[in-house]
């Protein structure tokens, strides 16, 4: 690759000389997605009159916007751009790849939520490359990664971004947990696991979830419809938008068979990176009356439960109120949504999760992920873990 460390290091004076600003990125999605291919060694590379220059040791991949990008044969560093491209790098126990982040996970933000972070503390002391979702291309070619990996990102983007830093940039979208969009999520660790050597850890990754997920309905599958405990989850998004914020295909529930009160209900959808959310009126609750309420940790405040037109329902008037961890925090954290689904799971249906402790379930799908267990560093941070809510 010694031709185009050449032209990067020419493109990096360039853009240090005219005061180069960063390209905004985007978090949307393109229609289609594609494999990881790996074609080769020893291709040849082209300049930019089309000769040919001596053979580099290269292979290609293609991304999920459609692109057939190439990479180096050996990729040794790497850096993850947009929400999730971190996370899923980390999944593949490629964090030691890492050479810069995003100033979202460095300590200049104080925000140590997310299980991988938390796991892999020293990733939030390496080198900034710009804002979430908004890559810097100076900031990038200071660092001069061999791949980056721009989760959410479009492929008119990507492309714009490599021809300003002459680095690969290989777009995946994330996905979600759910069965709906499980396979983007699938997909993208297969990608990241062929461009960093990993590809049997992200098979191994993919059996667990799909194991776990399997042994959920397996507990719960046969339930009754008129033993279904009607559920309810609010304060969703980081419990930025209160109770009335939830989700018709909230995963914990879901995968447990629960009786989610919210998939009745009306409003508008809105739906970005995963299981669209909704904001409900409250006296859809009131109708709905459910027996037990989820709430996400990621709020502060839980004043709602406590006015007068929520204190008829049932899950409050008898105190049924129990603490979740926040699925989504710069994109779906889809180990703590399995780690959910247990404890939800024993809440709900006791005898079924008899033999299950929940916090050393979360912990064993926490190491599983994101390589250690983590649910102590999680209860500190939000200061309160599993548990039924005081109102």
């Amino acid at each position: 690759m010694r031709e185009q460390r050449s032209r990067r290091r020419f493109l990096q004076t360039l853009i240090a000389t005219t005061g180069a600003t960063a390209i905004a990125g985007c978090s949307g999605t393109d229609d289609g997605a594609g494999s990881p291919t790996s074609t080769g060694t020893n291709t040849e590379t082209a300049t930019a009159t089309g000769t040919a220059t001596a053979s580099s040791s290269t292979r290609t991949i293609e991304d999920m916007s459609d692109r057939t990008v190439e990479i180096p044969a050996t990729v040794e560093s790497v850096i993850g751009v947009g929400s999730g491209a971190l996370r899923l790098i980390t999944y593949l126990g490629a964090e030691d790849d890492v050479i810069a982040v995003e100033n979202l996970e460095t300590t200049n933000e104080k925000r140590p939520f997310r299980p991988y972070i938390l796991a892999n503390p020293s990733l939030s002391e390496l080198p900034s490359v710009g804002r979430r979702n908004k890559p810097d291309a100076e900031l990038l070619l200071q660092q001069d990664p061999d791949v980056i990996i721009w989760a959410w990102g479009k492929g008119a983007d990507a492309d714009n971004l490599q021809s300003q830093t002459d680095i690969p940039v290989v777009v995946v979208q994330p996905g979600d947990i759910n069965k709906e969009h499980r396979g983007l999520f699938f997909e993208s660790l297969d990608v990241i696991g062929t461009i960093t050597d990993r590809s049997e850890r992200a098979a191994e990754l993919q059996t667990f979830t799909d194991e776990t997920i399997a042994d959920l309905d397996e507990r719960t599958s046969d339930v009754a419809d008129d033993e279904r405990q009607p559920s309810y989850v609010g304060y969703l998004g980081r419990g930025n938008h209160g109770l009335t914020r939830t989700q018709p295909l909230y995963t914990p529930l879901h995968f447990v068979n629960a009786d989610n009160v919210a998939s009745n209900l009306t409003g508008t959808l809105t739906e970005t990176k995963g299981a669209a959310r909704i904001d409900i009126d409250p006296e859809e609750i009131i109708e709905q009356d459910p027996n037990y309420i989820f709430v996400d940790m990621g709020t502060v405040e839980y004043e709602a439960l406590s006015e007068s037109q929520y204190q008829s329902v049932t899950a409050i008037e008898n105190s049924d109120v129990y603490t979740l961890f926040p699925v989504r925090e710069y994109s779906i954290n889809f180990g703590t949504s399995l780690a959910n689904a247990y404890y939800a799971g024993q809440v709900l249906y006791p005898d079924r999760f008899s033999d299950v402790d929940p916090v050393a379930k979360a912990d064993e799908i926490w190491e599983s992920f994101v390589g250690a267990p983590v649910y102590e560093d999680l209860r500190e941070t939000y200061e309160r873990g599993f548990s039924r809510l005081d109102i």
